[in-house]
C-alpha cells in the first residue's frame, strides 16, 4: 500500500517494513542517536539540579542533626543530582542506628558566590569511611556565612588593638563558632573595633589568643553590652581546633 498526499509520495508501508525489518523497529543508528540524546538530557537535568542546590564538589559543609547538634564537618564529593558523598574533615558522631538514613541539615559556604547555603538531606555511613547523602534540597541562601554556634558561658579577657591602655578587660564568651564569638562585656565598644581575645575554651586546655573584630552590637544597656565578633586571620588548623572544642563541649553536655 502506498500513501499519496497532494501528488507527493510519502512512503511505502510495505517497503518500509521490508527495508527496516532487518534492523528492528528503530534501527541501530536511530537507537544510538535516541539514547545518546536521552543521556545528554539526563546529564543536563542533573547539572541544572546541582546549580539549583548551589552545592559543588569540594565545598566544605557543617552537618547537624535534627536536635541541632553538629555531627561533623565534611567535604562534598561526587555530587550527582540530589545525591553526593561526604568526606569527614573532623571526627564525627553517627546519630543513627545501623545503616538507616538519618535526616540532617547541611550548612555550606560558596566561595564562588560569596554566599551561604542551607540544605536538607538524609545521610548514612559507608564502610569506606565516607557518608552517603541523598534527597538533597535547598532550604535557603543568605549573604552571611552560616556557622554552627554553641552556647557557652566562659570567662575571658580582651585587649583592644591600638589602645593606649594594655589593661585586659574582663568579659564572657556567650557562644562560639568557627567564624566568631558573641562576647558580653561591661565596656562600650564600636563596630569595627579590633581586639585580642584570651580564653580557656576547655578545662585543662591552654589559653587561646584570637584576633577578633566587632561586627555588630547585639544588646546595649546602661552597664552591659553584647557584641557579635568575627575571627580574623584564622588558619585551617585554627578552625579545626575550634571545631574539636565544639564537639567536646557537646559530648560533655550529653554526659
Amino acid at each position: 500500500m502506498v500513501l499519496i498526499k497532494a501528488g507527493v509520495r510519502l512512503c511505502s508501508v510495505s517497503g518500509w517494513i521490508k527495508s527496516e525489518g532487518n534492523r528492528g523497529f528503530m534501527g541501530q543508528s536511530n537507537k544510538r542517536r535516541f539514547f545518546g540524546l536521552f543521556g545528554r538530557r539526563q546529564k543536563e537535568q542533573d547539572e541544572v539540579q546541582e546549580e539549583d542546590l548551589e552545592l559543588y564538589n569540594g565545598m566544605q559543609v557543617e552537618v547537624t542533626g535534627e536536635d541541632g547538634q553538629i555531627l561533623l564537618v565534611a567535604q562534598v564529593l561526587n555530587l550527582e543530582g540530589d545525591q553526593a558523598q561526604l568526606k569527614p574533615q573532623t571526627e564525627g558522631d553517627w546519630p543513627g542506628e545501623g545503616g538507616e538514613p538519618v535526616p540532617v541539615t547541611l550548612r555550606g559556604y560558596s566561595s564562588q558566590e560569596g554566599k551561604a547555603v542551607v540544605l536538607k538531606g538524609a545521610v548514612r555511613p559507608r564502610e569506606d569511611g565516607l557518608w552517603e547523602i541523598e534527597r538533597l534540597s535547598l532550604v535557603k541562601r543568605t549573604n552571611d556565612r552560616a556557622f554552627f554556634r554553641i552556647d557557652t558561658n566562659i570567662d575571658a579577657g580582651v585587649t583592644l588593638v591600638g589602645s593606649f591602655s594594655e589593661q585586659q578587660e574582663q568579659c564572657k564568651v556567650l557562644n562560639l563558632s568557627v567564624g566568631g564569638v558573641c562576647v558580653g562585656s561591661k565596656q562600650r565598644h564600636n563596630v569595627g573595633d579590633k581586639f585580642i581575645l584570651q580564653v580557656q575554651l576547655l578545662p585543662g586546655m591552654e589559653s587561646s589568643l584570637m584576633f577578633c573584630q566587632v561586627l555588630r552590637i547585639l544588646e546595649c544597656k546602661a552597664d552591659y553590652f553584647e557584641y557579635g565578633c568575627q575571627f580574623l586571620q584564622m588558619t585551617a588548623a585554627d578552625e579545626e581546633r575550634i571545631l574539636q572544642v565544639i564537639f567536646d563541649l557537646q559530648r560533655k553536655r550529653r554526659g
